[in-house]
């Protein structure tokens, strides 16, 4: 069986900080006398259920048209759920205790609970989730042999850190080589409700190849038991 992990992209679809929302302009429509209808889409590649290439604050990182679809599949995905945490980030400490010497888990998807606010509060949801802390973001690249990292909120680093042009936690996981040894895509604002208790075989995640462009929207879904 197949579970969606998107979130439809709307108007209303919450965005981070005071980046533009998205907005669909009608181009024709049948109910005007039109022969078809067809739709002007205005979007930013990180609205909604999104990828980030390397290249997003990497700028010698690939693109998202070079990734390749098996950069997309995942065949040992983990889920860990950290809602349960005692504090406001997602630390070294909430993830290390999920991987073994020998783990060969190739993306990790990281519940926080984050997205309970996502409906009924998406500017909270947006701006006041549980980022992950550098400890966090090394042992990823540097003691795991993950491809990919999913989240249930919108960003990897602390809002005010961006808002302030930071971005530690970006630059270890997309392989800024300063800092880092490799990058990996991270897919955000994941709706991982619906996996919580179930058997994951594999996830998708299929940005559209937006040619030389720092990442997508995307369509994810899994395979469960």
């Amino acid at each position: 069986m197949f579970i969606s992990l998107t979130y439809p992209l709307a108007e209303d679809t919450p965005t981070f900080g005071k980046n533009p929302k998205v907005k669909f302009d009608p181009v024709r429509r049948t109910a005007n006398g039109d022969v078809n209808n067809v739709t002007m889409c205005h979007l930013m590649t990180h609205h909604g259920t999104h990828m980030d290439a390397p290249f997003h604050f990497n700028p010698d990182g690939i693109t998202i048209d070079q990734l390749s679809l098996d950069d997309c599949i995942f065949t040992r995905p983990k889920l860990i759920d950290v809602s349960n945490r005692h504090k406001n980030i997602i630390d070294r400490s909430d993830i290390e205790p999920s991987f073994t010497k020998d783990d060969n888990s190739d993306l990790l998807l990281v519940y926080s609970g984050a997205s309970l606010q996502r409906e009924s509060n998406p500017d909270y949801y947006m701006l006041h989730y549980s980022p992950f802390t550098v400890e966090a973001a090394r042992f990823i690249i540097e003691e795991t042999r993950l491809r990919g990292l999913a989240m249930d909120f919108g960003c990897v680093d602390l809002a005010t850190d961006i808002f302030a042009g930071r971005s530690p936690v970006h630059n270890i996981l997309l392989g800024r080589k300063e800092v880092s040894s490799r990058g990996i895509p991270l897919i955000e604002d994941v709706n991982m409700f619906p996996l919580l208790g179930k058997e994951i075989k594999r996830v998708f995640s299929m940005p559209l190849p937006l040619k030389d462009l720092d990442g997508s929207p995307v369509n994810i879904f899994a395979e469960v038991e």
